[in-house]
């Protein structure tokens, strides 16, 4: 059995993955005091334990025309869940995160290329429940690792 504690170097190597999930293993190695086959090594681990689960890619919206974000909030009906879920799953919509909360909630964060197409999406939630949009101004980093 894979031991379940995760150590200081597992915890670096996380981090350094959150900052690049593209990182060779000898780069990574370098950053985690290792060499690349022990810092390949231990990432197999993190994956067997179902620390790492999959590699993303922050894109860069604005870059592909998605200049428009907005935060939306949804009191889904109950009624409307299942097909308010086929959306989501199979929408051409731009959506980064979707969360469902206790009481029927969802938190949605997307963007779009024209204050327009956010317009309709907004119209197109608004069918599924009470539907509240809060158009983003600015995006504000802090001093997660990610935000290095």
């Amino acid at each position: 059995m894979i031991s379940k504690v995760l150590d200081e170097t597992d915890k670096k190597i996380i981090n350094e993955l959150k900052k690049n999930s593209r990182i060779s293993m000898t780069e990574l190695g370098k950053k985690v005091y290792m060499t690349g086959q022990a810092a390949k090594n231990r990432l197999e681990r993190l994956q067997d334990l179902g620390v790492v689960e999959r590699y993303t890619v922050n894109v860069n919206c604005p870059v592909f025309g998605y200049t428009v974000h907005g935060l939306f909030t949804l009191h889904l009906r109950e009624d409307r869940a299942r097909d308010f879920y086929q959306f989501v799953r199979t929408t051409e919509f731009h959506i980064l995160h979707c969360y469902e909360t206790e009481g029927n909630v969802v938190f949605i964060d997307a963007h779009f290329p024209s204050e327009e197409t956010r317009t309709e999406f907004q119209r197109i939630l608004s069918s599924y429940g009470t539907c509240r949009l809060y158009p983003v101004v600015k995006e504000i980093h802090g001093i997660h690792p990610v935000d290095e």
